[in-house]
């Protein structure tokens, strides 16, 4: 809820503005903590700011999030210092967003606040899992290492997200098209032909009837022809292997990490799966006794999981699992563009023509009943 707040300070005077928060209490706390005494608190409307009208141009994109990560990373290596180094990126930056996030960063640092603690205030740009990376390379003094893996996770990501946009977008501009156009003949042209039939009594084609019913059928069911496909869950893997990974090279436990790594899991059937091998952690039963019970997952998943925690060496075995299903995530993506191209444009230009012919069907159907 917005908060309409005045109040002053003796450096500043009477300062006046808006705030978002939960109650007005807790608008007046905020303004205590930041040296403000409170005059008035209440709750109004006040006009969007740019912000809220054009949140794009504020949001940081992922590919300006890696190169944070990677610039950051390479100055904390060579012993620069925090300070020195966002101001250096705050001027190097082209982001809006990015850049009044670097500033907000730096205004707690100065207040003597951690990088981790600056990072957690802003949750739309830096991720739980990133905000836990990087405390946990401030506690180990590997900050720099914690940095450089993490763009290494983010770039993998953006890549891999990148190249599935591009590999679909032609079949999917194929569908889109044809899907318009099976909309506008089954709204548009064909309830005033079923109409024309119903008024003459005459009895509609046999074609058109199984048209109708199909599309009927499709409408209701939609949901249920989407299935998990492969790749979604060579992708997925890829992911959390890389992801525990790398928590588990930077010193997280492997319960804090299966949790943080279950989180970026964006597939509900998926997550559940992990949530009962996180549970069986948790029991002291290990991790990979629930995964044999999932036919979703590879065999060969499963199989290194278990030999990784067997051997005690999960970390370096998720780091190699995350780089095969990654190679066998951009192949399988190869092969679903050579196959969907073509086939998307067959296959909905038989569907289309189909329903033309459905159509006519009927029309000269009609034109015979004429007496």
């Amino acid at each position: 809820m917005q908060y309409k707040y005045l109040a002053y300070n003796l450096d500043e005077g009477i300062i006046k503005g808006w705030v978002e928060a939960r109650n007005a209490a807790e608008v007046r706390d905020e303004l205590v903590e930041h040296g403000y005494k409170p005059l008035d608190v209440s709750t109004g409307w006040h006009p969007p700011t740019v912000e809220d009208l054009m949140p794009s141009l504020f949001k940081v994109g992922t590919g300006e999030l890696v190169r944070f990560s990677r610039q950051l990373a390479t100055m904390v290596t060579s012993g620069a210092s925090l300070i020195l180094t966002l101001e250096m990126l705050h001027s190097d930056s082209n982001s809006r967003g990015m850049k009044r996030t670097l500033t907000a960063i730096r205004k707690t640092l100065d207040e003597g606040g951690s990088l981790s603690e600056a990072l957690a205030a802003h949750p739309k740009v830096f991720s739980s899992l990133y905000v836990s990376v990087v405390q946990v390379g401030e506690m180990t003094g590997r900050l720099g290492l914690a940095l450089e893996q993490l763009s290494d996770i983010l770039e993998a990501e953006n890549e891999a997200k990148q190249k599935a946009i591009r590999t679909m977008m032609y079949p999917l501009a194929i569908i889109s098209l044809s899907m318009v156009t099976l909309f506008v003949l089954m709204t548009v042209a064909l309830p005033p032909l079923l109409a024309v039939f119903e008024n003459m009594g005459a009895e509609i084609p046999a074609m058109t009837r199984f048209i109708v019913s199909a599309m009927a059928a499709f409408k209701e069911h939609f949901v249920a022809l989407i299935v998990l496909g492969s790749f979604i869950v060579s992708g997925e893997i890829s992911m959390l292997s890389r992801t525990l990974s790398l928590l588990l090279e930077a010193g997280v436990t492997l319960a804090e990490a299966l949790k943080l790594a279950i989180g970026g899991i964006k597939n509900q059937i998926l997550r559940d799966v992990f949530l009962e091998a996180e549970e069986s952690l948790l029991t002291g039963h290990g991790l990979s006794d629930p995964l044999k019970n999932h036919s979703i997952l590879p065999t060969m998943f499963v199989e290194l999981v278990t030999l990784g925690e067997q051997s005690n060496s999960l970390q370096s075995t998720m780091s190699d699992v995350a780089d095969a299903y990654q190679k066998q995530l951009e192949r399988q993506l190869d092969s679903l563009l050579g196959m969907l191209e073509p086939a998307s444009t067959v296959v909905v230009g038989g569907i289309v023509g189909f329903i033309a012919f459905s159509m006519l069907v009927p029309i000269y159907s009609g034109l015979n009943a004429v007496p």
